[in-house]
């Protein structure tokens, strides 16, 4: 069988490509990071549809450190570390079409709350 040019070409074409990885992720309790996005204001739109979260993929984005415990990232890859609560970082992320996530944890100060998403579904319960 004598291999031609264009059946390279059609086996290369049909090979798995690696994807760009996006910076945004959608978390739910129910299923995997969905790591599919590059707008925070898409990423937000479709965790609100899902009841879950956007995040960023830690993987692809470093979040730089600051004073804060959240930090406020921007779809153009932006990020202020000045949040001392989650409330008023979700209030400015949302007025900027971003997402807010947890700082990188610093050694002298203690972390944000983990059990935060936990914590209102063990009321009356």
């Amino acid at each position: 069988m004598r291999i031609t040019p264009w059946l390279v070409g059609l086996v290369l074409a049909a090979a798995p490509q690696p994807l760009l990885a996006a910076p945004f992720c959608v978390e739910t309790q129910a299923l995997p990071p969905q790591c599919m996005f590059f707008d925070a204001g898409s990423c937000n739109q479709r965790a609100t549809e899902l009841r879950g979260t956007c995040a960023v993929n830690r993987k692809e984005v470093h979040v730089s450190e600051g004073l804060g415990h959240y930090c406020l990232l921007t779809s153009s890859m932006v990020s202020m570390c000045i949040y001392a609560d989650r409330g008023n970082c979700d209030r400015d992320a949302q007025q900027q079409r971003g997402v807010c996530v947890d700082a990188p944890v610093r050694p002298e100060s203690p972390g944000a709350d983990p059990y935060r998403l936990v914590r209102p579904s063990m009321v009356g319960g």
